[in-house]
């Protein structure tokens, strides 16, 4: 069992506990204050489990909040990849109601459950989406309505994507993808299958460090379409940025050689060196040390004339 991993999952579970105290107060903040807490949270969890984020293409401020965001479904930290870079209330499946923890935060966040096999829940979920978008609210979802292994998109369901329509805001497609630092596909990260989330999170624990790749495609005006029109186009706008090709990261960030040191430089650290080394064999009842708390300054100063 790895030293690493079991310090990670001892950080999750202190994580997850100060993310049950934050969540208390939660729906009673201004969204503004919920936005920067929620950001800030995803982020520190994310880094916890050694999940870098990249993003491309995000829009501006300027943009406006009201929008629907759909993004192809690779994982259940994608709910959190998108919060690090744009906080929104997530439409999720029911079952995430019932995980342990996770699903006691998202209910206090304000994600909006559903439940896929019934037509009427549909109905009453958009309906309240829609609501959420008129006032101003960025709501994410993702529209095949299960998860990928993330090497390509499925068929989108057109009918969550009516709320957006419904209300006259943007669609905001956003492809989403796990790679390690090299630029290769990373599997760990795959929720699908018979995977449980337990398996899944020691699985993230026990591997090597990997990124989550944001990508935002142009949004897309809803006003005069209609939802199926929309879906297919936010499906090929995702499956596009999928086929492009990602840099490694040491391509990326091409190592600069260090300075040679100086002659000069080099005997100020030995001298810098010895001076510690005598100041930890000094006895601190020495009085002048005692006296003059920078007297250790001093002394070393001294040494070095």
């Amino acid at each position: 069992m790895s030293v690493r991993a079991l310090l990670r999952g001892a950080r999750l579970a202190l994580h997850l506990a100060w993310g049950m105290l934050l969540a208390l107060p939660y729906p009673h903040l201004p969204p503004g204050r919920q936005h920067r807490m929620l950001q800030s949270w995803s982020r520190q969890l994310l880094s916890i489990l050694g999940v870098g984020v990249r993003v491309d293409g995000l829009p501006s401020a300027r943009d406006g909040n009201a929008c629907l965001i759909v993004a192809n479904h690779v994982s259940w930290l994608d709910i959190f990849a998108l919060n690090a870079v744009r906080p929104s209330r997530f439409v999720a499946k029911s079952e995430v109601r019932g995980w342990p923890l996770i699903g006691w935060l998202c209910r206090r966040t304000g994600t909006i459950f559903i439940d896929r096999d019934l037509r009427r829940n549909a109905a009453t979920v958009n309906r309240h989406v829609a609501a959420q978008l008129e006032r101003g609210a960025r709501v994410s979802l993702f529209p095949e309505g299960t998860s990928t292994d993330g090497r390509g998109v499925g068929h989108f369901h057109s009918a969550l994507i009516q709320p957006a329509i419904d209300a006259g805001v943007v669609l905001v497609p956003v492809a989403l993808r796990y790679r390690h630092e090299d630029g290769g596909h990373c599997d760990a990260a795959a929720y699908v299958g018979d995977m449980t989330l337990s398996g899944s999170i020691w699985r993230i624990l026990r591997g090597r460090r990997f990124d989550a790749w944001l990508t935002f495609a142009p949004a897309l005006a809803t006003a005069g379409e209609n939802r199926r029109t929309l879906a297919r186009a936010a499906q090929q706008a995702i499956a596009h940025e999928l086929t492009m090709v990602i840099p490694s990261s040491s391509a990326a960030t091409p190592q600069t050689p260090r300075p040679t040191p100086t002659r000069r430089a080099v005997c100020l650290r030995a001298h810098c060196g010895v001076a510690a080394c005598l100041w930890r064999m000094t006895p601190l009842r020495s009085p002048r040390l005692a006296l003059h708390p920078a007297g250790k300054r001093r002394w070393a100063g001294n040494l070095l004339k």
